[in-house]
């Protein structure tokens, strides 16, 4: 019986997902794997939802979307892997610890950890050549490196004929809920990425995470040295990436962009770390880590198993996640990822390990590991953000409105949640 396998389409993985699974046909040869592209986010859910509902649900998925595996964990759907893992002997230890503290709901193993993707800047050091400035701190413990100077670099890199930006000093800085920690703050306390359960709403109460919004939104809207979404599909033009046009700057954004950003000629590229706040606060920064998981009444369990422990080896590792550029969650690939890295990409060593230290410095995501935070994102945050970016309303105004709706999508999904 076929193993549907839950991928995504859209983002330039889908050479890597073919080379991987077809690796492990012929590895299988008495297993074959349906494969399912569906493009990242909304889409994503919906494909997932529906397959559940069939009573057909995907061997592996992964948190391609603003939902991670514990939104299903909480209405009692994940398969544990628990028994699989005692059985075939699987040694845990390798993985990184983050990414496996996170695969347990209610005590039981519901995923294994993927990758890290964690942020970073990307910047054009050829357009910062042209306009006198040094080249970017690698240095992630550099204190002067903050946003009160990356608004100081945006602005001198910003050019203009007349009212038309030529030339934008910087890409939208997250235009979602991670503009809330730019400077140190968060939406949510702490407790949540412990207990993977969203039960309090602290973005009106930290006084550090609207100023944050609003520094995020007037790059674009106040100081215009970002672009509109507009403007940007302007510049593009077609190509994969808004930074791959040569005409931005600076952007923030996480390594999934690499094998893409390897194809770039027509300019010199650079890596830094993402600045600190300002005044000398602590960075709060996100790092995605994916997992794999499935569903509970799979129909082929065995086969949907044996692809799942398939896809953690380090031959697959080595085509998905690392070829196409996120880190392996196996702490033993990380040096075959920089010598992968170093064979494509026109980077210095201390550029390279920006980002191996990346994960260092960043903490793990409320979309991949909690239960509730995607329909509280989806139904009231991401709303009351929009306006920010659209101009409607303040940052401070849109989340002191949105604030009592958030707060009730809380106890409602809260009591969803089993066990």
């Amino acid at each position: 019986m076929p193993v549907p396998a839950l991928l995504r389409s859209g983002s330039g993985e889908e050479n890597f997902f073919k080379q991987a699974i077809d690796l492990f046909e012929k590895q299988n040869p008495g297993t074959t794997v349906n494969r399912i592209l569906v493009p990242g986010g909304a889409d994503y859910n919906t494909k997932l939802d529906l397959m559940i509902a069939s009573g057909d649900p995907p061997a592996i998925y992964a948190p391609f979307s603003d939902r991670g595996y514990r939104y299903y964990a909480a209405k009692g759907l994940s398969q544990p892997l628990d028994e699989f893992v005692a059985r075939d002997k699987l040694d845990l230890s390798d993985f990184h610890p983050d990414g496996m503290k996170g695969c347990r709901w209610q005590g039981k193993l519901c995923a294994l950890p993927l990758d890290l993707w964690p942020h970073v800047l990307f910047y054009n050091k050829t357009l910062f050549k042209e306009a006198g400035v040094d080249n970017l701190t690698t240095d992630w413990k550099d204190a002067s490196w903050n946003t009160d100077k990356y608004l100081e670099l945006a602005r001198k890199l910003t050019k203009r004929d007349g009212d038309q930006v030529t030339q934008f000093g910087s890409d939208a800085y997250f235009n979602y809920w991670a503009s809330g920690w730019i400077f140190g703050g968060d939406f949510l306390p702490p407790a949540t990425y412990e207990t993977g359960i969203v039960s309090e709403f602290s973005g009106d109460t930290d006084p550090r995470v609207a100023p944050a919004v609003q520094w995020a939104a007037d790059l674009m809207l106040k100081e215009k040295v970002a672009p509109s979404p507009a403007q940007a599909q302007q510049v593009q033009a077609g190509a994969p990436a808004l930074f791959m046009s040569g005409k931005v700057a600076m952007s923030i954004g996480n390594i999934g962009s690499l094998s893409n950003f390897a194809k770039i000629d027509a300019f010199e590229w650079g890596v830094a770390p993402a600045p600190n706040p300002p005044a000398g606060a602590q960075r709060h920064l996100h790092v995605w880590i994916d997992f794999w998981s499935m569903i509970k009444g799979v129909k082929n369990l065995e086969g949907a198993w044996k692809l799942m422990k398939f896809m953690m080896t380090p031959e697959a590792q080595r085509i998905y996640p690392m070829a196409y550029g996120p880190l392996s969650s196996r702490l033993s690939l990380g040096q075959e990822w920089l010598t992968i890295q170093k064979s494509t990409l026109k980077l210095s060593d201390d550029e390279l390990n920006v980002m191996v230290q990346g994960p260092t410095y960043e903490q793990i995501d409320p979309e991949n590991w909690s239960a509730n935070f995607s329909p509280i994102n989806s139904k009231a945050l991401q709303p009351a953000l929009d306006k920010v970016w659209l101009g409607d309303m303040s940052a401070a105004d849109a989340i002191k409105e949105a604030a009592p709706g958030i707060r009730k999508l809380i106890t409602e999904t809260k009591a969803t949640i089993t066990g």
